[in-house]
């Protein structure tokens, strides 16, 4: 006898997928070195002006290789219903063991790190997503105060803690953690 009385193999085979996270409509895990590392939801007074001098929110994400890393294709977005809300231009790249800053501002006619959307502060996360369009990371906040960010200690892999004093690409465990 072949199979499983419960379970015929082919249906057994594809449970077991499913529950692994392989099965059909599935995608693999990211194997990114790409984190999402720092996100202030509510700037309106610190530093870490755009450009233009806009003090408008950020995420920041951080390369956790040993390489640079290629970000075209990959997305950024508030919405997991829409993973390829804000998409990454070709030339811009993430140096290893380095963080870069994106804006949540709404314009990203403003510059090829400017998002096409904004934050909200009361209850809101971010997603990344790689060029492939799989998920990479993500961090839900509730009740975001202004100035106050929430950061990774230490970069790119830690936990996440609350930061008075948001890093704007500086190491996050200068002022933030415990």
């Amino acid at each position: 006898m072949t199979g499983n009385v419960f379970f015929p193999s082919r249906v057994f085979h594809l449970a077991l997928l499913a529950i692994v996270g392989l099965g059909p409509g599935c995608v693999e895990p990211s194997d990114s070195p790409v984190r999402l590392n720092e996100v202030l939801p509510s700037n309106s007074s610190l530093g870490c002006g755009d450009e233009v001098g806009e003090r408008n929110d950020w995420v920041e994400l951080y390369n956790t290789g040993d390489r640079a890393v290629d970000l075209a294709g990959y997305s950024l977005t508030d919405d997991s219903a829409s993973p390829r809300k804000s998409v990454i231009p070709d030339g811009v790249a993430i140096e290893a063991r380095s963080p870069l800053l994106f804006w949540a501002d709404g314009t990203p006619e403003q510059g090829k790190r400017h998002l096409s959307f904004k934050f909200n502060a009361k209850l809101e996360g971010v997603l990344l997503y790689d060029a492939e369009a799989r998920q990479v990371d993500v961090y839900r906040w509730t009740d975001a105060y202004s100035d106050i960010s929430f950061a990774r200690v230490p970069d790119g892999t830690g936990e996440w803690f609350r930061c008075d004093e948001p890093t704007c690409e500086a190491d996050n465990s200068s002022s933030c953690g415990s």
